[in-house]
């Protein structure tokens, strides 16, 4: 069961609103010997948040603002400039598409098991 903010470790709360209805079934490394049923604790094989931050948020921002600077340097009217902007936010997007698709390609376990019960 994944974990909620409330952190569901109460086994006899039947009636929180908070539990999940399913089960999050993911591919994951059995380092430790886990059987099926047991209650495990996982980390993520790829650990590359700051890296999709930089894909994902600030590359579309800097390609908007550039977008939009470079379109005003070459003279351009408002409207230009505005969709320079729009042009440059698309292109900073690309990298995080590619990205995307590479990681998706990629097989292999999610996540390994780092311990048994909590």
């Amino acid at each position: 069961m994944r974990q909620m903010e409330c952190g569901l470790s109460c086994k006899s709360c039947e009636g929180c609103p908070q539990k999940p209805k399913d089960e999050l079934l993911a591919l994951a490394d059995n380092a430790v010997g886990a059987a099926v049923g047991d209650v495990v604790t996982v980390k993520p094989n790829r650990c590359g948040t700051s890296g999709a931050v930089l894909l994902v948020w600030l590359l579309p921002c800097i390609g908007l603002i550039l977008g939009y600077i470079l379109a005003g340097l070459l003279g351009s009217s408002e409207g230009i400039c505005i969709a320079a902007a729009f042009g440059g936010l698309a292109v900073g997007f690309v990298p995080a598409v590619i990205a995307n698709r590479i990681a998706a390609g990629k097989n292999g376990p999610e996540f390994t098991i780092v311990s048994l019960g909590r």
